[in-house]
This record gives structure tokens, sequence and C-alpha cells, in this order.
């Protein structure tokens, strides 16, 4: 088996050739995970996974966690000697049966440059001080992913590929901006159903919460025009069956504090099952009269990880 490591290239990504050289502890436990699950993924590796990691760590790092995850949680994918040399597959192949699941995996990076930029906060040390954190750009680069990998899911079909019949689910990983997204709820969530900000209504004698819940907001303003914060509520991505959704990244891939989530898309052609227990929370949109109400059914169910 090829090493994770075996890349020589002086090109290749600065944070890769730092835990290759393992010149610090920290360094060489993230290595140490890493090859570990490696061991476990790569049969189910495409041909060009290490050269694409070697380039793009967070992007092949985010698929390949995803794939050891399902594996370790008892789930059985298709390995790469099965899918044989056609191109144009998605990244991970989940057998249920008769049924096949397959994931987009995808690791968005900030934006282009402006005011729809996930930025960074200022360090106070530097000049800076308190700033709201960038949920609405965040929000932003999921819709940009869903839109991206949704047509490239068209494509799969067109080609025959995979079929109409297939559950197709978008994984977005979002550890280049893992620190300033949320989990609670996840900012995936808020950016497929028109859930704004949270409140919170007090009663000013008593000091009492009173209510609390969350705004509707049905649109997410963006510098070249809002975009709707319905997808899961129209037809529009009805091809695809939801998100996965999870803020993990090398060196901070403890699910318990950033979980792996998916969010059913109600809407879909084809339904994601239900009740897996391969994800740490698993939201769930169901009908309430003229409402919708979105419930997380899974409870922090799962957990299989590298020691870190």
């Amino acid at each position: 088996m090829p090493s994770l490591w075996s890349i020589e290239d002086a090109n290749a990504d600065e944070g890769y050739q730092n835990i290759k050289a393992g010149d610090s502890a920290a360094e060489r436990e993230m290595r140490e995970s890493l090859d570990e699950m490696w061991v476990v993924f790569e049969p189910f590796a495409d041909r060009d996974f290490l050269p694409a990691f070697s380039h793009d760590p967070d992007a092949r790092f985010w698929e390949m966690f995803l794939g050891y995850s399902l594996l370790q949680n008892g789930r059985t994918l298709m390995p790469a000697t099965e899918r044989g040399n056609q191109e144009g597959l998605p990244d991970i192949c989940l057998l249920d049966g008769d049924r096949r699941v397959w994931i987009e995996a995808t690791a968005p990076g900030d934006g282009a440059t402006g005011p729809d930029q996930v930025v960074r906060p200022v360090p106070i040390n530097e000049g800076g001080g308190l700033a709201a954190a960038p949920e609405r750009q965040v929000q932003l680069r999921v819709t940009s992913a869903l839109y991206t990998k949704s047509a490239a899911f068209a494509r799969y079909v067109e080609r025959g590929t995979i079929t109409s019949e297939d559950v197709k689910l978008i994984a977005i990983g979002a550890a280049r901006f893992g620190a300033y997204a949320s989990d609670d709820p996840p900012s995936a969530l808020k950016a497929v159903f028109p859930i704004g900000d949270q409140f919170l209504r007090i009663n000013r004698e008593t000091g009492e919460v009173v209510e609390e819940g969350f705004l509707e907001s049905r649109t997410i303003e963006r510098e070249n025009g809002a975009i709707d914060r319905t997808a899961f509520l129209t037809g529009e991505y009805s091809h695809i069956s939801g998100l996965v959704w999870s803020r993990v990244g090398i060196g901070n891939f403890n699910t318990r504090v950033r979980p792996i989530s998916l969010i059913h898309n109600p809407m879909s052609e084809v339904l994601m099952p239900e009740g897996w227990n391969v994800w740490n929370r698993e939201y769930v949109a169901r009908r309430q009269g003229e409402n919708w109400q979105v419930e997380n059914i899974a409870e922090d169910a799962c957990e299989a990880q590298p020691a870190q």
C-alpha cells in the first residue's frame, strides 16, 4: 500500500510538507492519526487521491475522514476496484442492499475577495476588537457548494454514470473556516431552510426567559442580490437527497466537538433513509399543518475516529 506521504513534489501544500516532515510532536501525532485513517480508507480511494491530497489536504482529508467514519460505523463502501476505471463518478459510494448512496464531497474556500468573503477577525493584539461571526458569509459558501455540486450530480445522471433512482448526498466540509461556522444549529441547516437569527424574550422584572427560538428569514443577503434560503422547501434541488455538514479538519476531528450532521431534503425525489446511526446529528423536516418543523433525531449517536 502506498504511503499517504509518498508524494515528492516541491509544489505540494505547505501543511502537507510540514506534517510529512513531522518536526514537532503535534505534527507527528497528526501524521499517525492520518496514517490510521488511510489504512482503512485506501481501498476506496480514487487513483489520484495521493497527489490530490498533497496539493489540497483539507479537501481530501474531508473525503477520507467521511469514508473512514462510515466504515467504522458499520457501513459498506464500494471499493475502487469495483468502480473500475470509469471517470466522472462521485467521491464515495455507499452500498445498502440494492440501494446506492453516492456522496460528492467538497471543502469550500473563503470565497472571492469582497463583503461576501469569510474573513478572519483581527486579533486584539494586532488592533482588532469585537466583531460579528461571519455566519452570513459561511451560509453563502454552503449555497454556492450546493449549487455547484448539484449541477455535478445532474451531469453524472445525464451521462449515465449514476441513475436518477440513486440517493445523492453533497458533503460539505467547513474545515477552512470551521472556527467561524456553527453547529447549533449547523450553518448548512440555516442555508437551506428559512431559519434566521436566534432570539430570547426575557421578563424585565423577573429576568425569566419567557420565549426563545429562531426568527424566520427567507433570504441570505449578498452583494450581487439575495439568495433564497429555501433550497430544501422547493423543487429546485429535488434531485439531491440531503447535505452532510461538518467542521472537522486535520488536527480538529473530534466529532463530539465538531459533529457530522446529515440534513435531509424533504422535497427530494429519492429520500435518504433515516436513522442509520452513522451521523452525530440528523435533521429531518416534517410538515406541521401549514408549517415545517425541523428536529434532530440522532442525538449524537455515533463516534468512531482515531485517537488525538
